[in-house]
């Protein structure tokens, strides 16, 4: 994870502080407590939905990659020069950018094939 993504929850979470405070005037100063509390306690749950949404959607993309270098390895004449070939795939364990990898899978001979 990158600094940019704390500090951009950081962000989050003040604006949505300030809205309240701006919202509640006539409010009660322990009602504002309270609402402040209950923003900073659901903070982490909607941080946790951004984080499963970006790995559902990682997932998805490995899947097609892995799909394309499947149907490459199914359908190939050329093992040695396949294997070759998936070897220089810009896989780099977890800094892997999978839209990297799935663009070189697309280059493969017969990733399209079914």
């Amino acid at each position: 994870m990158t600094l940019m993504h704390p500090l951009i929850v950081l962000a989050a979470f003040i604006a949505l502080a300030a809205l309240f405070i701006a919202t509640t005037r006539q409010t009660p100063v322990w009602g504002k407590w309270l609402g402040l509390a209950v923003i900073a306690i659901s903070a982490p749950f909607f941080f946790w939905l951004g984080a499963f949404s970006e790995r559902f959607e990682a997932g998805q993309c490995y899947s097609n990659a892995f799909g394309m270098i499947g149907n490459s390895v199914a359908k190939t004449s050329a093992p040695a020069d396949l294997a070759e070939q998936i070897r220089a795939l810009p896989f780099y364990g977890y800094e892997t950018i999978c839209p990297d990898v799935e663009a070189a899978a697309k280059k493969l001979p017969n990733a399209g094939a079914q």
